[in-house]
């Protein structure tokens, strides 16, 4: 019976010198799993995609085609500058 007694007043004593602490880490572990859940709850809800209206015009007029059409590849040369004389550069000696 006194070694439980014993053991009863050491960990009395041990609550009793570390209650700040062990109540501080209680609250964090408990915010921790709020946070956790909360954040699967947030991801589980956003997962869901809205649908695409069916009212959307997806086609293009013949301008737009013919403008995609005049585009040109990053392999192919491009136009050269046409670079004005009337301007004098700044920069020059």
């Amino acid at each position: 019976m006194k070694d439980i007694n014993k053991y009863q007043q050491t960990l009395l004593a041990f609550l009793r010198r570390y209650n700040l602490v062990i109540f501080i880490v209680v609250v964090f572990l408990l915010l921790t799993v709020a946070v956790l859940i909360l954040s699967n709850v947030a991801a589980k809800a956003g997962g869901t995609d809205v649908p695409p209206q069916s009212g959307v015009s997806t086609s293009f007029d013949q301008e737009t085609i013919d403008r995609i059409e005049k585009l040109k590849t990053s392999d192919q040369p491009s136009d050269p500058l046409n670079l004005s004389q009337g301007r004098i550069d700044p920069f020059s000696e």
